[in-house]
């Protein structure tokens, strides 16, 4: 219980941290949030996530597929994607979801819709030369998968995410720290481990990026040991509001996925500020 106290008291305060610095912002900084100009800030194709938020008022929408062998006689395919709303100048909202899931393993072929996240974003600093971007990220997942399909537990799951991002000389850095808290399906209470993710990118074309990114989490119960994984891809940006990713990510223990692959796209649709901007 105490886990999740502290839990939703960091998501209030990274709400309350929000509304304060939106009320401290200047008029120039108003004026931004109905701004006509529109970058993406994808979260794909990587584990971890940026430190920076969605640009305010911008609708930003992300999917994918993956193919996942998790053991040598399974695989899960998947399409899953999400939005993002940038609520305020440094706070985001996020929601995800697997809208197509089926697994083929040892207990047989099933088929289904996967389980849904809803979450909070909020950067506290923007990057200087000496310090990185730091934000916070809590996420809390709504069992909408079949348990009785084993698609999912059914239970109600909580991440927090504490992010830091840097640019170095022409890299990009990404490191999360993840504590998480998995509800039990067949007892009271809930399990918990740690995750940690680091990726790096780099421009090696105009409009292309490689990315690297190793990660895992620590053991959370008897039947999900520790596990560590890498991933290798790439982004194409085919313009400020739209970039392509695909890639592979490898198992580095015994207990990781044996492998996946992927490919996706994100875009920045719209500024839905200013649909409700005053005409001036």
């Amino acid at each position: 219980m105490s886990f999740r106290l502290i839990f939703v008291l960091l998501a209030a305060l990274a709400i309350a941290f929000g509304s304060r610095a939106w009320a401290q912002e200047d008029s120039s900084k108003e004026v931004s949030c109905v701004s006509s100009t529109i970058a993406s800030v994808p979260s794909r194709p990587t584990a971890s996530n940026g430190a920076d938020t969605t640009q305010c008022g911008v609708v930003e929408v992300e999917y994918g597929f993956d193919q996942q062998w998790p053991q040598s006689n399974a695989h899960v395919n998947d399409i899953a994607g999400g939005l993002r709303l940038g609520l305020l100048p440094n706070l985001d909202f996020h929601w995800a979801s697997t809208s197509f899931l089926s697994i083929v393993d040892q207990a047989g072929d099933r088929t289904g819709f996967g389980d849904t996240w809803l979450g909070l974003k909020y950067r506290f600093w923007s990057q200087t030369r000496r310090r990185p971007t730091m934000g916070l990220f809590y996420q809390a997942k709504i069992p909408s998968a079949s348990d009785k399909k084993d698609l999912g537990t059914g239970q109600v799951d909580q991440s927090l995410s504490f992010l830091f991002s840097k640019d170095v000389s022409r890299f990009h850095i990404d490191f999360n720290v993840i504590p998480y808290l998995a509800g039990r399906p067949t007892s009271a209470g809930c399990d918990h481990n740690t995750g940690f993710a680091l990726s790096a990118s780099i421009p090696v074309a105009k409009k292309l990026s490689l990315v690297g990114e190793g990660y895992g989490y620590t053991s959370l119960n008897g039947a999900h040991p520790a596990f560590a994984s890498t991933m290798v891809g790439t982004t194409y940006q085919v313009g400020p509001r739209l970039i392509l990713d695909g890639g592979v990510d490898v198992g580095v223990t015994s207990y990781a996925p044996r492998a996946r692959i992927y490919v996706g796209i994100t875009c920045a649709i719209a500024n839905a500020y200013r649909w409700f901007r005053r005409p001036e």
